[in-house]
């Protein structure tokens, strides 16, 4: 068996395959690793941006009129009735089509065979 194996460098082709397969896990490997270090970069630069864009957003709430809980209450109750008159409600109901069933094991009713129901004793 093994005189086949080293007539046929069945060694250089295993070892061959193996340095492939290994090669290809160690590139995977790199790849992924050298993308988490790029999105990490990304991402502190955009919280840099977001905590500048934060400080800003504060400063424009300051400037907001506080809108009271009576207020709101108004606006959500307006925006729900709009909501029921104009658009369309759910179907939440099942209905059942009535009339001859579209069945392909009861087609041969149409062509003249009989339907042959067998009753267990």
């Amino acid at each position: 068996m093994f005189d086949n194996i080293i007539q046929n460098n069945g060694f250089n082709i295993a070892l061959s395959g193996i340095i492939v397969v290994f090669a290809g896990l160690i590139l995977i490997a790199t790849t992924i690793h050298l993308f988490n270090k790029v999105f990490e970069r990304i991402h502190r630069q955009s919280a840099k941006k977001g905590l500048q864009k934060e400080s800003m957003q504060q400063s424009v709430a300051k400037k907001r009129p506080r809108i009271s809980d009576d207020e709101l209450v108004a606006i959500a109750t307006a925006i729900e009735c709009y909501r029921r008159i104009h658009f369309e409600t759910l179907q939440s109901q099942i209905t059942f089509k009535r009339g001859e069933q579209k069945s392909s094991w009861t087609s041969g009713q149409r062509f003249g065979q009989r339907l042959t129901i067998y009753k267990q004793s």
